[in-house]
């Protein structure tokens, strides 16, 4: 949609006067929303004021642009308002199976502009919904091997779900915000939004900022201290629904994909469906709260009660466990591996609880139980998955700070590690690889000179290219390229950038030297001029393109030569020389030996 620079219309007030609705906006639905006011003289939309922006990596209109599919906002912010001037309902508009909603803002019955939001969905996603998407988006059939479909699969399973009762409160929800811009200050907008926030949004959407916080991950947005006054603190009884803190993380994922054919964005949808469920059957155990465990399953964060001593606390939070794992077997069809960190006191961050639980999943990884609490795994298999932690926050820490001494040598230690613990075990193999990769993906996002969308894209390729793999040798391989990748991006234009772009075209030099190549093409490439390219190229290779290109060529014709009898015009034009009499004249500059004589001495040889 376009996105004009921000001027606050003076007609409409001021944009921040309802804190309760931009509340809804970003800690809840998360979807864009604009203020457009409206030009009566000049019969038009005026400027374009954003509300909010989503904070997800990409969205819907993200791929409309990609794929130069036409919506045309302008039109539904002007006729169909003129066509029945009085309505104060919103209007909904489809476009690609998503909606986005458009509400008048108006005083005295004057249309002073509209309010835009969107893009949702207004039901739970299935695979045909998105298939239906794709097709008319790009006008393909989707197919799971498709990685263009894939990224959308995942973009979309990202947007917000606006379904029934929830909907009908965003409506009320911008109308009242409508209301609050239009300088109609009635005394019932904010209680109003209030109760719809406690009422409505925080029981359908995941409390993503409160989860954070708790669990010590890292956040664009600023959180207080974690302690015991988070009891004592009003929105989270009445917003999160817990009267005490969280004292144990537990982590739930599917073993793998349902038995038959696997289907790589079906299980996108399955583990998406699963993850909204899990929120929701959150709400039915006491003291407790879920989340998102990344893109692969759900988080839980729970408190045993006080009262208890420590073995019956202890009971109940593995009593807790079980009922999450009967109920996650149960949705996703299948077995299900559940982790249990440790109880830490009553006010910590539950970052060391959140950590064992992922370790417990990872040390459940081919054993025989579908629960692994911290301290029930074998001595030797907890020594080695925590020594496997310490080389992933080695390398977490190098990317962190841009240090990269020693990082071959720690990265060898680390896939050492991840062979020595899974031996014989590809899954389980893949597995620490998967979730290795999304951890260094986070610190790359978390960076503030790196592009957030380019480091999301670059994820969702190198996590499906990992997917991928068959044998271990590959996984390795694929798992090396994507962390050179993330360097890479992290890096900038520094030393690793000129020496990794170098390397990348020496790399397509290797592969395409047959056809003509142009200087200023491979400059592209790097990401330099000319001139940069020229002394960089020359600094690694020792000489410059032009000659590095004639030796492939002539190493190539001498190979071509030696080994048969193909016509001295076809192997110059075989090795990318021009035909006619300059190739002889070259070869034997080179050689010392004109080409029919260097095949007949290197065939007596």
């Amino acid at each position: 949609m376009p996105r004009k620079a921000p001027a606050a219309p003076k007609t409409l007030g001021s944009l921040l006067e309802y804190e309760d609705f931009l509340k809804i906006l970003r800690y809840y639905v998360d979807l864009n929303c604009f203020a457009i006011a409206w030009d009566e003289k000049a019969g038009r939309s005026g400027d374009w004021t954003a509300v909010h922006y989503h904070q997800r990596a990409a969205s819907l209109f993200d791929f409309q642009k990609k794929y130069k599919f036409n919506f045309d906002f302008e039109k539904f912010t002007n006729p169909a308002y003129d066509a029945r001037p009085e309505t104060p309902e919103p209007i909904l508009l489809e476009s690609l199976g998503f909606y986005d909603i458009f509400m008048p803002i108006r005083r005295k019955g004057k249309r002073l502009g509209t309010l835009l939001c969107g893009a949702f969905s207004k039901n739970e996603l299935t695979l045909p919904d998105l298939k239906a998407s794709w097709k008319k988006l790009t006008g393909r059939e989707a197919g799971g091997e498709d990685l263009e479909f894939r990224e959308f699969a995942k973009v979309m399973l990202e947007t917000p779900l606006l379904e029934g009762p929830v909907l009908s409160a965003f409506q009320e929800a911008l109308g009242l915000f409508a209301r609050a811009l239009a300088l109609d200050q009635h005394p019932e907008i904010h209680p109003r939004l209030q109760r719809l926030v406690t009422e409505v949004f925080s029981k359908n959407f995941y409390h993503s900022y409160w989860m954070d916080w708790a669990l010590g991950l890292p956040t664009r947005q600023a959180t207080p201290l974690w302690n015991l006054d988070i009891e004592d603190m009003e929105w989270v009884r009445r917003d999160i629904g817990v009267s005490r803190i969280p004292t144990t993380v537990i982590t739930v994922v599917p073993q793998g994909p349902r038995p038959g054919k696997h289907d790589p964005v079906e299980e996108m949808v399955r583990v998406s469906r699963f993850q909204r469920r899990s929120f929701r059957f959150a709400q039915t155990l006491a003291q407790t709260v879920s989340g998102k465990l990344e893109n692969y399953g759900a988080v839980f964060v729970t408190s045993a009660d006080p009262a208890l001593g420590r073995p019956q606390r202890r009971a109940q939070i593995l009593e807790t466990a079980e009922r999450i794992r009967a109920f996650a077997a149960a949705e996703l069809g299948g077995p299900v591996l559940v982790g249990v960190g440790e109880t830490v006191a009553p006010g910590e961050v539950l970052t060391e609880s959140y950590r064992q639980a992922v370790l417990a999943l990872h040390m459940g990884r081919g054993a025989n139980k579908e629960i692994i609490a911290a301290g029930q795994a074998p001595t030797a298999k907890v020594e080695g998955v925590q020594r496997l932690m310490r080389l992933l926050q080695d390398l977490r820490r190098n990317l962190e700070t841009g240090t990269f001494a020693g990082w071959p040598e720690t990265l060898d230690g680390f896939l050492r590690q991840v062979l020595t613990l899974s031996f014989q075990n590809p899954e389980e193999i893949r597995w620490h690889l998967q979730y290795s990769l999304a951890q260094m993906q986070e610190v790359a996002r978390t960076r503030t000179e790196v592009d957030e969308k380019e480091v999301a894209r670059l994820y969702k390729d190198l996590a499906v290219s990992l997917e991928r793999t068959g044998t271990t040798q590959e996984m390795i391989l694929v798992f090396k390229d994507a962390l050179e990748k993330l360097l890479y991006l992290v890096q900038g234009r520094s030393r690793l950038e000129a020496d990794h772009s170098i390397e990348r075209v020496k790399n397509f030099i290797a592969k395409h030297f047959r056809e003509t190549l142009k200087i200023s093409h491979l400059a592209k490439m790097a990401g330099t001029s000319v001139s940069t390219f020229s002394r960089r190229f020359k600094k690694s290779t020792g000489v410059g393109f032009e000659k590095y290109l004639q030796d492939l060529r002539v190493e190539e014709a001498r190979r071509l030569l030696a080994l048969g009898s193909l016509p001295i015009v076809q192997v110059a034009k075989a090795c990318g020389f021009k035909p006619g009499s300059y190739f002889s004249r070259f070869f034997r500059q080179r050689t010392g030996l004109a080409p029919e004589e260097f095949r007949k001495k290197s065939q007596r040889g």
